[in-house]
């Protein structure tokens, strides 16, 4: 088998990989059903063998008229309990058995793996030291392209792993100044009880700002490393001075506090609304840099797939 048929006929082995261990998982689960029906069907046997068996309690039911009754009762149970757990033994078998087909059929596609891997490693030493040539220059050429792609691609991840955790702290503000709404409004409350909770909700709204904004320090200064970020939504979000703090008053439906509320529940929706579609942004950029990373390694297989 030449490389290219090998490199064509390894393309199964990702997916045979992954039904094999999609197979393991439901062995796993096979065999604790298989254990709980057994667990089920010793019970019911013995249920059966008690009945059979002349006993005090037997006494007491053959004398009530209903012992034959309740023992084919039980034995109706137990053989359902058979059937179940023979029907599960014969489930788990054949998950086995395509188990161990699958595993017979992925071995030598790993030993086939293990010669490509060790002839491209060759053919790649080759070419490096005719890097002169124009296979050797085209070598380089995806080389410095990896160096390039390789850092975008770790600054994208970690701008979205900031930027998603700036959306969920930004959606608890949200939450907590909803509930605090809620609290204003509640007609069904006491006085009191309508302040304390109001007063709860405003003030887990201040700490989690706390959070927020330490968060949007880390996340200004990595969205700085991302190249060819200019969006609408970018600049509201880094223009945007949130300012989560409010002057409480004990009337529970006191105006100022509630247009507060309510104004500061608006921008920190819109707030949130930016930070969405800078992360779908983001979102689409990495998996551009990803698809040009993999595009990147295809190229050079197929360089060192025509030496």
């Amino acid at each position: 088998m030449n490389l290219l048929d090998m490199r064509d006929h390894l393309l199964a082995l990702p997916a045979l990989e992954n039904r094999l261990l999609l197979l393991e998982s439901e062995i796993q689960e096979a065999e604790k059903d298989l254990a709980k029906l057994l667990s089920r069907y010793k019970r019911e046997n013995r249920n059966v063998q008690r009945l059979e068996k002349e006993s005090f309690s037997t006494l007491l039911i053959r004398l009530t008229g209903k012992l034959e009754t309740r023992l084919e009762e039980t034995k109706r149970e137990e053989i359902n309990a058979k059937l179940a757990y023979d029907n599960a033994a014969m489930h788990l078998s054949n998950l086995t058995q395509e188990k161990q087909e699958l595993a017979s059929r992925i071995a030598p596609l790993k030993a086939e793996e293990k010669t490509f891997t060790r002839e491209m490693e060759r053919r790649r030493t080759q070419i490096t030291r005719q890097l002169n040539e124009p296979q050797g220059m085209r070598y380089t050429e995806l080389e410095n392209e990896r160096t390039i792609l390789i850092p975008q691609i770790t600054k994208l991840k970690e701008a979205l792993r900031v930027t998603t955790n700036v959306i969920s702290t930004t959606q608890k503000i949200a939450v907590s100044l909803d509930n605090a709404r809620g609290a204003i409004h509640d007609s069904s409350a006491g006085v009191a009880s309508r302040i304390t909770s109001r007063h709860d909700h405003l003030i887990e709204a201040e700490e989690t700002f706390q959070t927020l904004s330490s968060q949007l320090r880390d996340f200004r200064l990595m969205i700085k490393n991302v190249p060819d970020l200019q969006t609408p939504s970018l600049n509201e979000v880094l223009s945007t001075q949130l300012n989560i703090q409010f002057v409480f008053s004990f009337v529970p439906t006191s105006f100022p506090v509630r247009d507060q509320v309510q104004n500061k529940s608006q921008e920190v929706n819109q707030f949130l609304s930016n930070l969405h579609d800078v992360e779908a942004e983001l979102e689409l950029k990495l998996q551009e840099q990803e698809e040009k990373y993999r595009q990147n390694i295809r190229n050079e297989e197929e360089l060192l797939l025509s030496i």
